[in-house]
């Protein structure tokens, strides 16, 4: 019998990379400030047969461009949360990158809270726990120059990009949405859930460092796993984070990723 098509007020927000029926797990990776569900399409390749990749697809970006980006990691969070629940089947872990690491929190703690399905692990990377998130800056408020400007310091950012106004007129409102999501997050509680969570940190990072990222430590008991990786902010543009390592249990112990080392 045919499988009917998810609802479409879920279809919209998630996308399977590659169907691997058999896979031993599903990945979930959110995106970052800006970014849409492609910045982690490659990665299908590097994890191999024994996972199959989905990513989140936001309003404001790629095949959502025309909707408007919203500006709540909440307004994010309750969509996704009802996606998951119809079309992820479990096991699953999700990962999320500064911006998406928040989100990954937000839509796990709601998953444990309606005692629907949740993630075996959540991986955060370069974010600032829920606690700290607002430390993340004012970025948000800043014009289009100046935007692009702290675009710009904060590196991997395409400078060809940064350089076309069409595009720039495209993206910055999206941009701009994601930041404000994360400068106003303020969760009523922190509530530590009942997994693993596995933290990676750029040695170069400018937005969270190893000593603050360690606060993500609140957020479970299961035990956190930090791991330090070479780069800045967007590290991952470069060097992926060492996803088959976490994903296959971590350990509880703080890890250096040792610069030049696979995945």
């Amino acid at each position: 019998m045919a499988i009917p098509p998810p609802p479409p007020a879920t279809a919209a927000w998630l996308s399977r990379a590659a169907p691997r029926p058999q896979a031993r797990l599903r990945l979930l990776c959110l995106p970052y400030a800006g970014a849409g569900g492609g910045a982690y399409r490659a990665w299908a390749t590097w994890l191999g047969p024994d996972v199959e990749l989905w990513t989140g697809q936001l309003p404001g970006r790629e095949r959502r461009l025309a909707e408007p980006p919203l500006d709540s990691l909440a307004g994010l969070a309750a969509p996704l949360v009802d996606a998951i629940t119809a079309r992820i089947r479990p096991p699953f872990a999700i990962f999320g990158h500064s911006m998406g690491g928040l989100l990954g929190y937000e839509v796990t703690r709601r998953l444990v809270e309606r005692g629907d399905p949740a993630p075996q692990r959540l991986v955060v990377s370069a974010a600032q726990p829920p606690q700290h998130a607002g430390r993340t800056g004012r970025a948000h408020t800043l014009d289009d120059a100046g935007l692009t400007g702290w675009l710009r310091d904060l590196g991997g950012v395409p400078d060809e990009l940064l350089a076309d106004p069409a595009l720039l007129g495209l993206i910055l409102p999206t941009v701009r949405a994601d930041l404000a999501a994360v400068a106003t997050y303020r969760p009523a509680e922190v509530v530590a859930l009942p997994l693993p969570v596995d933290v990676v940190v750029a040695t170069d990072d400018p937005v969270v460092g190893p000593e603050a990222a360690a606060g993500w430590a609140a957020c479970t008991t299961a035990g956190l796993t930090l791991t330090v990786v070479p780069g800045g902010h967007l590290y991952l543009h470069d060097t992926p984070p060492p996803l088959h390592r976490l994903l296959a249990g971590g350990g509880r112990a703080a890890h250096a990723y040792a610069e030049g080392a696979t995945p």
